[in-house]
């Protein structure tokens, strides 16, 4: 496998529009995640960002384990 097939397509966290799910956090190891209805609105005012997001997704998945 060449080494550009190893690397995730995105090197840090954004936000983007995806076709069937509306605008989700798309996570460096490559997974989407659907932005919440809240988290939505944040976005839309500019009162939080991807890496942000990213933190609190982590936060929250290390202490439901």
């Amino acid at each position: 496998m060449s080494e550009s097939a190893k690397t995730p397509l995105y090197k840090e966290s954004t936000i983007a529009d995806e076709p069937i799910l509306g605008p989700a956090l798309f996570l460096p190891d490559g997974r989407i995640r659907p932005l919440t209805w809240f988290e939505r609105v944040l976005v839309a005012l500019r009162l939080t960002s991807a890496k942000d997001l990213e933190a609190r997704h982590f936060k929250q998945a290390a202490s439901s384990s």
